[in-house]
Order: C-alpha cells, then structure tokens, then sequence
C-alpha cells in the first residue's frame, strides 16, 4: 500500500508531471458537507452557446444524433457548447477518472487506495489495476453516492459492477472534469493536482483524442477510452475527456462517441469532433 503524502497545488491547469516517488496519495482530511458543483464553478457564468451548427457538424463526422455526445467549457469566460446525445454512451475506460476522484474523495475521509494500481489505472489504462480500485472504492454504491454529489444525473452504472459498461453523457463528465479544476470541488486541492498529474502522465499511445485540439505546445491532462461492445454487434466506443488550452484559453473538452466501425476509424472521428468542440468555444 502506498505511502501517505500531501501533494502542494502547483496549478490545476499546468499538469506538471511529478517523479514516481511524488506522486503519492494525498493526505486524509477531514471533509466538509458541501453540495453539488455547478459546471463552471470557478468562472464568470455565461450563456451556453447555440449548438444547432455544431450538431449539424459532428452528426456528419460521426453518422447520426445518438453516436456522440460531446460538451465543452471555457474556463477563461465561463462559455459552453454541448450537442448530441445527453446519456446513454458507453463509458469504456474514461470510467476510470470517476473511479480515480472517488478514491481521492475516499482518502480525504480515511480511507485508502493503493498507489501503484491508480497509476497504473491512469496512466496505462490497466483494466485489472481499475478492477482493484473498483473493488477498494466500494463499489457502485460509493460511486454512485459521488456522482450524486457532483450533480451527475446521465450516468447508469453497470449492475453487475463491468465498471467499463456503465453508460453517460458528456455533461456528467463536463462535471467530473470540473471536480478537478474548481475551488467549490468535493475534492481537496492536492486530490486535484494529483489527479491531474497522472492524466497528465498517460502513455504516449494513449493520448490522442481531444489532445487534438490542443494549442501547440499546450500540456494536456486527458483520459481516452476504448471498447468494442458485443451488444453493439462489436462497434466501437471511443471516448476522450480532459483538461487542456485551446485558443489561447484553459478549456474542458469531452468527446464521446458509439457505433464506431473500428478504432482507428474512431479516434479519427473523436479528434474531428474535438477539433470542432473547440473552434465552438470561440
């Protein structure tokens, strides 16, 4: 079991990679009741954009109104555009991020996690390290309880725990990734940096996505996913989420998408859907 270890806020939009060593779980604190986080809690509140053009755009890149759901927000100016689906996409191993902050939020209350398996959840994208986590969490109850208190009201947990099945929408995990940016966040400030620091640290074959949509030379700290569903006749869902700069602003992007053909063909059509999500926020 790993040690136990305060992580400083450095910034919550830098991603700044720490060594092994650093990345340690953060210190148990007590926490306070506090209610669900609004999207955009840290930002001037502003009008979500209209997404009827979008729309028009990403149901020809992706085939059709339910094969996507995507969601965006400019931290900078508080503006947001969503479009697609509200629920029901496959979660895949994006799922791991909800495992990775529930774990956080479990520490701050005593409880424990081990290192190795949420880096190895994140960073690698290990199915058996996150069948771990799943298992040290407590399950669907404690997830649900911390969805609950993030306001996410889209995402179905799978029953029979096959965490990677339980389905979503692009606002829910809108508010996942605001959790790990937000001062009003259930999660500590050094819960959120070490979040951000293992998203931030993913295999560099795993960090396509909406790392597309990334100014140049911009860090980004994302969690992709991929699966193909048997009961989606084995189509593909491919899913990006993350923090990242675009257009000169700090920004949080999700791209998901189902009833791809194939992979390749999916990560193509998440890094165009993540490219447009961006010029929206504009």
């Amino acid at each position: 079991m790993a040690g136990v270890l305060a992580l400083a806020l450095l910034s919550t939009l830098t991603g700044v990679r720490v060594a092994h060593a650093a990345r340690s779980q953060p210190a148990a604190a007590p926490r306070a009741a506090t209610p669900p986080v609004p999207i955009g809690a840290s930002t001037s509140p502003a009008a979500a954009a209209p997404t009827d053009g979008l729309a028009r755009q990403l149901t020809a890149v992706f085939g059709g109104g339910d094969a996507y759901s995507v969601a965006g927000l400019d931290l900078s100016t508080g503006h947001s555009v969503r479009a697609g689906a509200p629920s029901g996409m496959t979660e895949a191993s994006v799922m791991k991020l909800d495992l990775l902050e529930t774990a956080l939020w479990g520490s701050q209350q005593g409880e424990t996690f081990d290192q190795d398996d949420a880096e190895q959840m994140m960073d690698n994208s290990d199915n058996d390290a996150a069948d771990q986590i799943f298992a040290e969490i407590g399950g669907n109850p404690v997830l649900a309880s911390f969805n609950a208190r993030l306001g996410m009201t889209g995402t179905t947990l799978q029953p029979e725990g096959i965490w990677g099945l339980s389905s979503t929408g692009a606002d829910d995990q809108l508010h996942l990734l605001d959790a790990l940016v937000s001062a009003g966040s259930p999660l500590t400030a050094a819960s959120r940096q070490y979040a951000l620091n293992l998203m931030g640290a993913v295999e560099a074959d795993q960090a396509w996505g909406i790392s597309a949509a990334a100014d140049p030379g911009a860090q980004t700290e994302l969690k992709d996913g991929w699966l193909a569903v048997d009961d989606d006749d084995g189509r593909w869902a491919v899913n990006s989420i993350g923090v990242t700069s675009a257009n000169g602003h700090p920004v949080l992007l999700v791209v998901l998408s189902q009833h791809e053909p194939d992979f390749q063909t999916g990560i193509d059509r998440v890094q165009d859907a993540a490219r447009l999500l961006a010029a929206a926020l504009r």
